[in-house]
């Protein structure tokens, strides 16, 4: 009798924004051209840890997040860059993901995109397709649990 295989299938949401900013500026900073550029106020939570190339490492990443009770949506940054590695080895050139929680309308795209332009700092920003990124799925996942577990944390004290 062959042997019945089981895969894990991720639902992923293909229609979430997700744009890929190029500059050289530290998380910090960043969040402060951001938060003055659109109108945003970023905050830092507990960094998005992924396993290293070691056994027992870990890489950490700046993670930061923002509710839009305008927008009726919320948005994560976070970096793509640590001395060890990256987040996502398949964007090199993307230093952080500017990640919504939900789908946004395309004007209003297009003008989060024109507002982070205008940014001087920003070497580039442009709308990254997730389904066509390795990994990107259960990176999202994996984003969305760390999410939830920092909201408990923050729930508790």
């Amino acid at each position: 009798m062959a042997k019945k295989r089981q895969t894990l299938k991720t639902a992923q949401d293909i229609s979430i924004p997700l744009l890929g900013i190029s500059c050289h500026l530290r998380s910090y900073r960043l969040s402060f051209a951001l938060n003055n550029a659109l109108n945003f106020k970023f905050r830092r939570i507990d960094d998005f840890e992924v396993p290293g190339q070691t056994k027992g490492e870990f890489l950490s990443f700046p993670f930061l997040v923002y509710e839009s009770a305008d927008l009726k949506n919320h948005f994560c940054l976070v970096g793509n860059h640590h001395p060890e590695g990256k987040l996502l080895p398949a964007l090199r050139e993307v230093d952080y993901f500017l990640m919504a929680g939900e789908p946004l309308d395309d004007f209003i795209k297009g003008k989060i995109l024109a507002q982070i332009r205008s940014i001087p700092q920003v070497i580039g920003v442009y709308e990254v397709d997730p389904s066509r990124t390795k990994d990107m799925g259960l990176l999202m996942e994996e984003m969305e649990m760390h999410l939830l577990e920092a909201g408990r944390k923050t729930s508790q004290e």
